[in-house]
């Protein structure tokens, strides 16, 4: 098991009449949120963006509102005499100059999750893993509260539970999604989570870790302290965090014959089993579609029976969990049907992992919208299922050009299209009625776009705009070709 990060500061209790400086304000409305609940336990806040106030949308005016003072369009100038505490934004480094300055001047560092952390009264479950963290982070709150117990989820889902701290007792559960970025950074002073879960762990964010060993370092920190532990039977690298771990551990697995033993597993069929002869949640059953989502559904039952020391009945529950639970933005959205092809927004994958995933969920006659920046991943899961799923890719960004390649090489009709608006351009005249077009990308999309949300805007805007046009049916006659490469309609389709 990697050593677990040594830090030991922690923010202290009382903040009135504390200096404290919030480094990056962001978009997601962590910083704002942290800034605003730290002015208002009397606090003398500054927040620090490096970007310009015409970006930051309406978060100046809030802050300025709450009496926040701001140092827009970079962090120079920051005087670091007499501040008490920094607040790091997750998506700034550890070893960034600017944090380093604060660190060298004795100032306490902390985060938005660690003052959460260390304030929350009730149980805390930590999610975390490569994908799946904010899928199996709603479906475990959805659960908790079906079963009657008050359960919040938060962490890097955006927002901030920071002002729900009023109205919670120690009967609510948070239900937190944890990135590497998050964990990397928290203290070693910190209250641990009641229930650690990975989700899995495949190569990610390489471009900030720079090596997998300190990815899975990263993701590690979650298991510090807990005293029961979710984990990916079927992965080794999930396994390894584990190795003589203390906590009561729990195995969840995609596979009949799976190994350490897990709890719950998918079967061949899609069924959901626990060694008994009827499965805990038949196949069909549940209504989120792929096997993703039931590897999902094994994990929240887990970290829920871990946590309340009881069998979660998934046949009577799932229903009320789906109805209950809020899908993340931009996964698998659908954005339109026009002249029998759905449009789905799926921009939040940023992973080939990911990516693969929702093709699996798909399960339809796709034309797939896939690209990006790099992170140093391999794209070998999305080829294997684009092999698959997609009756043809068009490849966007940076690495539009090279994947447009890799993917024809794996005889996979594939064309190089570079934009998003090209993209819709280009399946408005391939896909036929029946089909899918999916933007589902696979990598970051800090190339073309500040973020995965103005890329999922980008999509949905083109996408209205053809629609409202009604063209999309009318250039499919005059066009009548589907380019280099093609194959004819029935050559394949989406295997199960």
């Amino acid at each position: 098991m990697p050593k677990l990060l040594a830090g030991t500061e922690v923010s202290p209790r009382s903040l009135a009449e504390a200096r404290v400086v919030v480094l990056g304000i962001g978009r997601f409305g962590g910083g704002l949120g942290v800034a605003r609940w730290l002015a208002s336990q009397g606090a003398s806040v500054l927040a620090s963006d490096r970007l310009p106030r015409a970006e930051l949308g309406a978060s100046p005016e809030l802050l300025e509102a709450d009496g926040v003072e701001l140092l827009l369009g970079g962090h120079a100038g920051i005087d670091w005499k007499g501040v008490d505490l920094l607040v790091v934004n997750p998506a700034i480094p550890p070893q960034a100059p600017i944090v380093c300055e604060a660190r060298e001047a004795g100032v306490t560092l902390s985060s938005e999750i660690a003052l959460l952390m260390e304030r929350w009264p009730g149980p805390m479950i930590g999610v975390t893993g490569s994908n799946g963290k904010s899928t199996t982070v709603g479906l475990t709150a959805a659960m908790l509260r079906a079963l009657g117990r008050p359960a919040m989820a938060g962490g890097n889902l955006g927002g901030s539970l920071l002002r729900a701290l009023d109205e919670v007792d120690a009967s609510t559960t948070a239900v937190l999604e944890l990135s590497s970025f998050m964990l990397e950074a928290l203290p070693g002073g910190l209250p641990p989570v009641d229930v650690a879960v990975i989700t899995n762990l495949t190569p990610n964010h390489l471009d900030r870790h720079g090596s997998m060993q300190s990815y899975a370092h990263a993701k590690a920190q979650v298991l510090r302290g807990a005293r029961a532990a979710v984990l990916r039977a079927d992965q080794s690298a999930v396994v390894d965090l584990a190795v003589d771990a203390p906590f009561d551990r729990r195995w969840f697995a995609d596979g009949e014959r799976p190994p350490a033993n897990p709890s719950l597993w998918v079967d061949a069929h899609g069924a959901l089993r626990d060694g008994r002869p009827e499965p805990r949640l038949a196949a069909g059953s549940f209504a989120l579609p792929g096997r993703m989502n039931l590897l999902n559904l094994a994990a929240a039952a887990l970290a829920t029976e871990a946590l309340l020391g009881i069998e979660c009945q998934l046949d009577a529950l799932a229903p009320r969990v789906v109805a209950d639970y809020l899908p993340p933005p931009h996964r698998l959205a659908q954005v339109a049907e026009v002249h029998g092809v759905r449009w789905l927004n799926d921009s939040v994958s940023t992973t080939p992992e990911s990516t693969a995933a929702s093709l699996e969920a798909v399960n339809a006659r796709c034309v797939l919208i896939a690209g990006g920046r790099d992170k140093g991943l391999d794209a070998e899961p999305l080829i294997e299922a684009a092999r698959r799923h997609a009756l043809r890719v068009l490849t966007v960004g940076e690495q539009a050009e090279s994947l447009a390649q890799a993917l024809n090489r794996a005889g996979i009709p594939a064309e190089q299209v570079d934009t998003i608006s090209a993209a819709v351009r280009r399946a408005a005249v391939v896909a036929r009625p029946g089909e899918v077009v999916l933007l589902s990308p696979g990598y970051s999309s800090h190339d073309q776009f500040a973020h995965f949300e103005a890329r999922a805007a980008c999509f949905e805007a083109e996408v209205g705009r053809h629609a409202a046009q009604g063209n999309l049916a009318a250039s499919r006659q005059k066009s009548g070709v589907r380019g280099g490469g093609d194959r004819k309609l029935g050559d394949r389709t989406a295997e199960s």
